[in-house]
């Protein structure tokens, strides 16, 4: 039972025994009171009817007539005479007394006990006999029970008029408990969060303690983050534009041809500017901040047009090259021009190198050794024709018409209403080879064939349908989970736009709502790029998905993930190294103290660590020891497990 429940039991229990106890003494101190009235009453009363009866002849059936009309025409239980030897001359009684509209259990306990007066009726210089009168206490005791149900009535109203001031004075003393308590349980969810702190002294000690525990967390998660950048950026980075160096963008290279959708526009952008002019002579400060300003301006070009791909990788591969990966892109001759445009522009002096630059697409069969050469032999081309406009492979050139666009609209506007949508299912597996849930990639079907993500995505989002239809793919999960009562988890990678989308997020939204058991079965994850780009829209969005008993997740997990803001509060529930990572893992040391690192600090806050773009299985020793709980199988589930 919460304690706002416990004081207002408290509440009504002292508010019952105040108004039981306000009656019971309101109760004995009105009889005793009527009960000293009456008494005085039966006297007077006694004494009057006394000296009228030794007025009277001694005629015993004048008196009877005498004391009968007293008797109607009072208010009396009873008149008795009698004479001086104890025989009854006159005796009238009230059979019935009215109570009427009162309980029997007032009557019972406060009904007055009135004894009854007595008086001496003289006969001359002698005694004639003695009257005795007793008035009638219904009457008082009707008054009485009025009286009480008024007091009753109004203590009631004073009560309820009580409980909402003090209702209200309550919610604002105890308003801060729910801080309290939102903290807490955050803590045992693996939040660290921060709350403000209250007036209260009690509750400021806790939460106090809270926080220092909270903030400890913080610094703890910061040094580490540090160190490991540190780590990483000595292996994995180039000191002088402080992009990635060749090394690491190969192992992503690698990673993106063997493990991700072959099926989407991913491309290579090749930048080189000449070395005839000597720039890579000049002063070591000169040049480092001229090559800093270039790897910004491409990043601003990324910024600028995130909205056309997916993710991106930038690196240094010479001391006069600098490539980019983009994938899933839309519209790649847009960029190249962008790219083009903004590395003129820094290498605009009369001595300034010139600048050349070849796009090619990652095809199925490429390795990345083919590809690169593929961009290289480009590069060489348009340096030796001083092409001074990028050099594009020719599939990525074209204009697409408004019936193709028309077409795309159609294809994925029928997708989203008919619901004609899949999923390729890979099992994520533990350490002993159980599945900790599905990783469910969509699919959409376009003219009859069940078509990955990476050949539509761009699409999608350039038409704008992207949410939509992962909203629709995640509705499709629901409804098969729902339907099959499958105990196993799927998770499904959220993009950018979702994640924005106010619209559709409430529409997901209400879908786990009233599909509690579904939502205990999803995990829903978003990019590592998204999620550090969009800082403040993934922690609403972690905090909402916990909230309804959904896990969370980041997947391509590796490159930024320092730079999350207060990572401590998201309570994550896992993250999905990247595949790059997995490259050579066996031969790549460096690599090694990186993970192991990152697991640790992983594990400190409750968060599961599984490992992307592995394709052996002869490195479960290796994966323990460094700290990875699980891996992603790319061994497609073509059934459907109904059960676990």
């Amino acid at each position: 039972m919460s304690i706002i429940k416990e004081l207002w039991l408290a509440i009504i229990a002292i508010f019952f025994i105040t108004i039981v106890g306000s009656i019971s003494i309101y109760g004995a101190t009105t009889k005793q009171y009527v009960e000293e009235q009456l008494y005085a009453k039966n006297i007077d009363n006694a004494t009057m009817l006394a000296l009228t009866l030794s007025r009277l002849e001694k005629d015993p059936t004048s008196l009877d007539l005498f004391v009968m009309s007293q008797f109607d025409l009072g208010h009396y239980a009873s008149i008795t005479l009698k004479d001086a030897n104890g025989n009854t001359i006159s005796d009238y009684h009230q059979s019935i007394q009215s109570t009427s509209g009162t309980p029997g259990w007032f009557a019972s306990f406060f009904s007055p006990n009135v004894a009854p007066g007595v008086a001496q009726v003289s006969e001359g210089w002698g005694q004639y006999g003695t009257v005795f009168v007793e008035s009638d206490t219904s009457f008082t005791l009707v008054s009485m029970w009025r009286a009480t149900y008024r007091l009753v009535i109004g203590l009631l109203f004073i009560a309820v008029l009580a409980g909402m001031v003090g209702g209200w004075f309550l919610r604002m003393i105890l308003r801060p408990l729910d801080d309290v308590v939102h903290q807490a349980e955050a803590f045992q969810d693996m939040r660290f969060i921060k709350s403000t702190v209250p007036r209260t002294l009690e509750l400021k000690r806790v939460v106090n303690a809270m926080n220092f525990l909270a903030q400890k967390s913080k610094k703890v998660m910061e040094e580490e983050n540090g160190r490991l950048d540190l780590m990483r950026y000595k292996t994995q980075f180039d000191d002088e534009s402080g992009l990635a160096n060749r090394d690491y963008f190969i192992l992503m290279l690698k990673g993106q041809l063997a493990f991700r959708d072959t099926q989407g526009i991913n491309c290579i952008f090749l930048i080189r500017f000449t070395v005839e002019q000597g720039f890579l002579r000049t002063p070591a400060t000169e040049r480092e901040i001229r090559l800093r300003k270039l790897a910004s301006a491409i990043d601003g070009v990324l910024q600028d047009n995130h909205h056309s791909y997916t993710d991106s990788r930038v690196a240094r591969l010479q001391k006069n090259e600098f490539v980019v990966l983009l994938t899933e892109t839309h519209d790649a001759s847009i960029i190249a021009y962008a790219f083009h445009n903004v590395c003129t522009e820094i290498f605009c002096k009369p001595d300034d190198p010139e600048i050349f630059q070849s796009v090619v697409k990652l095809r199925a069969d490429d390795s990345f050794s083919s590809v690169l050469m593929r961009a290289d032999t480009m590069l060489n081309e348009a340096q030796s024709s001083e092409l001074a406009y990028p050099s594009i492979e020719s599939e990525l050139i074209h204009n697409e018409p408004v019936e193709e666009e028309k077409a795309w609209a159609g294809e994925l506007t029928s997708a989203i209403t008919h619901s004609k949508v899949d999923t390729f299912n890979y099992p994520v597996l533990n350490a002993k080879r159980q599945v900790i849930h599905y990783q469910a990639w969509a699919g959409v079907n376009i003219n009859g064939q069940l078509r990955q993500s990476g050949y539509y995505t761009h699409w999608a989002r350039y038409l704008g349908l992207l949410p939509q239809l992962e909203l629709t793919t995640i509705t499709f999960l629901i409804t098969l989970i729902n339907a099959n009562k499958i105990q196993s988890k799927f998770a499904f990678l959220c993009s950018e736009q979702l994640l924005l989308d106010n619209k559709v997020l409430v529409q997901l939204y209400n879908q786990l709502n009233s599909n509690q058991y579904a939502a205990k079965q999803l995990c829903l994850e978003v990019r590592e790029s998204t999620a550090t780009r969009f800082p403040d829209a993934f922690k609403q969005f972690c905090s909402t998905l916990k909230a309804k008993k959904c896990e969370v997740g980041l997947k391509r997990v590796g490159e930024s993930f320092s730079q999350l803001i207060n990572i401590q509060e998201l309570g994550l529930d896992y993250v999905k190294i990247d595949s790059g990572f997995m490259a050579d893992i066996d031969n790549n040391r460096s690599n090694h103290a990186f993970l192991r690192g990152f697991c640790s600090l992983a594990h400190t806050f409750g968060i599961k660590v599984y490992a992307d773009g592995v394709n052996r299985s002869d490195h479960q020793g290796l994966f323990t020891e460094l700290g990875i709980d699980g891996i992603v199988s790319h061994i497609e589930v073509i059934e459907r497990l109904l059960d676990d």
